[in-house]
Order: structure tokens, then C-alpha cells, then sequence
């Protein structure tokens, strides 16, 4: 897919370099390296540029101290968070609960420079008889309950989120994704000991790592999209466990429904990232490689599309996953005023409410648009883009 711009193409050939040492074909001369760096920051990867822009020459010294910049700041914030990470997990285990990272240092590990990722909040998957245990733990040792939600409760302390999962995510309620939840469920008897910088930590294994990546990818891209490091997490961690992938493991992302995002995703990062192929992902079109990165490219920063996308992020947020036939922009947008009632306005029970806040929601937004606090928004163009990405979505074919 021919990109539109040098900005894209210099950002991924980076990316390329870093993660699997593939020589960056860029000139140098004819980036807006201001741009490059601009789009790093909203995909959180600015800090893995820096050394294959140290490898190029004509890079202006100005955008080099930058990129210089954001790699220390990457791994100033690694540091931090692998310290506060192992008193969380040093709490747990005084009191003998079974837990497991996930995403973080999980995947940093597999990272050339594991410190140049950019970490996020502490994500810890505990069983769910444990949550209690957790919560009493955490709260005894000044961890404030920030918020709860359907798959883990969050904790926060002096700027530090810890998210307490007590499933690797949400499934729907169809066959394959009740076969995916039920497998998941025994995620913690197959644990290791993984490190980074030499800190052990617990880790999942093998197909249990590769599922939990890949239902994270699917939640956030069914409802506000992924950005690029989430790709370059799958990248390096199914290149990590490349040699374990084999007929029995393919048949297993088969049952749960996610093989087909799995193929997609990988043959993504074969093709722009860097990534070795593999065989098994070799079918795969281009046309649909190439819309899941301009998903990735277009709704990960709000660039060519910040004038429609919030709202189309809206009318597509509840896509229907278990039913996708059923699935139209109407039903998400109704949907999605129905999880915000649920979680805002626990107490407006009956449908009358979701038809009031259906029309109130949408009237504030006009209002708070007409004020100038919000982004103007040409409704039909919205409806068209949420439709477009519905179909988009559909081709996924996540947990069919």
C-alpha cells in the first residue's frame, strides 16, 4: 500500500530497524523529522527511532537530540515502573497469590532494547478468588481504588496505575468465544519466570502470551483502535516464540476464532515491520494487511481523519462481535449509550433512560461543539466512516 507520506514511511523503516535490525532505506534529506517524531509520540514509539536515526546520516542534529531525549525519558520511565512493578509483585507473593504480567515487561523482554518501550500501567492477572485478597493487600500498603470494570479493577498511588485483572479480557458469548474463556481461565498454571535487566517476574507461556496479546489488539481495535506499539508487542513476542508455533497451536487460535486476526496482524509486520515470515501467514491479503494499518495509522493518532473519527469511534465502539451480521451504526451507537448509562448511571434501570441519554449525549455534544469545546464533526461524513470501518471490522472475522 503506498503510503502518503515520507513521514509514514521513515516511521515504520525506524521501527523496522530497531525491532529486527532491517537496514533503514530513508532520505534523510526529504523527512519532516519534526512530523516523524510528532507521529512517534502518539503511537508511544518515539523512543525506539533513536537508534536507527543514529545510524543515518543528514538527520538534523535538532531532531536527533529529540529522539535522544525521548529514548532517556523511555528509560527513566522503564526503570521506574519495573521498580514499582516488583513491590507489587513482592506483595502478592508474601502473601502466596498466584499472579502473571501482562503486556509490559512481558513483551519488553523480547525487545532488542527492552528500556526504549515505553511503559504503560502495572497489568497484573490474578485468579478471581484472589481479587479480595488483592484489594486488602494493595489498599493496606496506600493503593487507592481508582475504578472498577468488567475484567479488573484499578488501583492508583502517587501517578501509579495498577490494573488487577481477574480475566485476560472480555469474550463474547458466542461458541468460539466461550472456548477462548474457558482456556483462559487456566492461564496461571502456565506461568514462567521471565526478566528484563535481570528482575525476574512471572510471565504466561507460550499460546496463553499469544492469546492474551491478541484479545487485548482485538478489544481496543474494535472500539478506539490500536496504535503502533501494540503492533511491535505482537512483532517481537511471536517472533520470540516462533520455534513453538506449530500445526497443534494454529489449530488452537482456529478454535478460539483468532487465527485469521493473528495471520493479518503477523503478515502486517512482516510487511512493515521488519518481521521474518512465517509460512502459515503467507495467505493473507494485501488488501486486508493494508487496512488494518491504515485503521492503525488513521484512528491510533486522529490524524486524517481527527475531524470524524471521535464520533465514529462512537457509532462503532459497541460493535456487535459475537453477532457481526447484526451489527449496524444505529445498534453500536444505541449499545454504546447503554454500557456508558450502566457505568456513569447505575441507577437508570429502565430502556426509557437509554432512549433520554441516546438523545441527551448527542445534543450535549452539539452544544459543547457550538462552544468550540469540541472538535466540529460532519455527522454524515461520521456515519459514512463508522460504516466504513464496520465492514472493515467484519473482515476480521474475530471469534468466527
Amino acid at each position: 500500500m503506498p503510503l502518503d507520506t515520507e513521514k509514514e514511511e521513515a516511521l515504520l523503516s525506524l521501527l523496522a530497524c530497531e525491532l529486527f535490525r532491517r537496514e533503514p532505506r530513508i532520505n534523510a534529506s526529504a523527512v519532516d523529522w519534526a512530523s516523524v517524531l510528532d507521529e512517534g509520540n502518539r503511537h508511544a514509539v518515539a523512543a525506539l527511532l533513536y537508534p536507527g536515526m543514529k545510524r543515518l546520516e543528514g538527520v538534523p542534529q535538532g531532531a536527533l537530540a529529540k529522539a535522544r531525549g525521548a529514548a532517556i525519558f523511555a528509560a527513566e520511565s522503564s526503570e521506574s515502573m519495573l521498580n514499582n512493578q516488583q513491590a507489587v509483585l513482592a506483595l502478592l507473593r508474601e502473601r502466596d497469590i498466584p499472579c502473571a504480567v501482562l503486556k509490559g515487561t512481558s513483551v519488553a523482554c523480547h525487545y532488542p532494547h527492552p528500556e526504549l518501550r515505553v511503559p504503560g500501567d502495572i497489568d497484573i492477572l490474578v485468579d478471581a478468588e484472589d481479587l479480595d485478597a488483592v484489594h486488602g493487600v494493595l489498599e493496606e500498603n496506600h493503593y487507592m481504588l481508582a475504578e472498577t470494570g468488567e475484567m479488573h479493577i484499578c488501583f492508583q498511588k502517587l501517578g501509579l496505575w495498577v490494573e488487577v485483572h481477574r480475566m485476560a479480557s472480555v469474550f463474547p458469548n458466542n461458541e468460539k468465544g466461550e472456548f477462548t474463556k474457558k482456556h483462559m481461565l487456566g492461564a496461571l498454571c502456565h506461568v514462567q519466570t521471565a526478566q528484563v535487566f535481570g528482575v525476574p517476574f512471572p510471565a504466561l507461556t507460550g499460546m496463553y502470551q499469544l492469546i492474551a496479546l491478541l484479545t487485548h489488539m482485538e478489544r481496543h481495535l474494535t472500539s478506539f483502535g490500536i496504535g503502533l506499539r501494540q503492533m511491535c508487542d505482537w512483532a517481537v513476542t511471536v517472533h520470540a516464540q516462533r520455534e513453538e508455533i506449530g500445526k497443534a497451536e494454529l489449530a488452537l487460535l482456529d478454535r478460539c476464532g483468532l487465527l485469521h486476526f493473528a495471520k493479518i496482524a503477523t503478515r502486517l509486520c512482516e510487511k512493515r515491520l521488519g518481521l521474518p515470515p512465517f509460512g502459515w501467514s503467507a495467505d493473507v491479503p494485501d488488501a486486508l494487511t493494508d487496512a488494518l494499518l491504515r485503521d492503525i495509522l488513521d484512528g491510533g493518532n486522529f490524524q486524517s481523519q481527527d475531524q470524524i473519527r471521535p464520533l465514529g469511534n462512537i457509532l462503532t465502539d459497541a460493535y456487535n462481535i459475537q453477532d457481526s451480521a447484526k451489527s449496524s451504526v444505529l445498534r453500536s451507537y444505541i449499545q454504546n449509550i447503554r454500557n456508558r448509562v450502566r457505568h456513569e448511571h447505575p441507577w437508570a434501570k429502565s430502556n426509557l433512560w437509554i432512549a433520554f441519554f441516546s438523545v441527551f449525549y448527542l445534543l450535549r455534544w452539539t452544544v459543547r461543539m457550538l462552544q468550540g469545546k469540541r472538535k466540529k464533526v460532519n455527522l454524515s461524513q461520521a456515519i459514512r466512516s463508522a460504516q466504513s470501518r464496520e465492514s472493515f471490522l467484519r473482515e476480521l472475522r474475530l471469534y468466527r
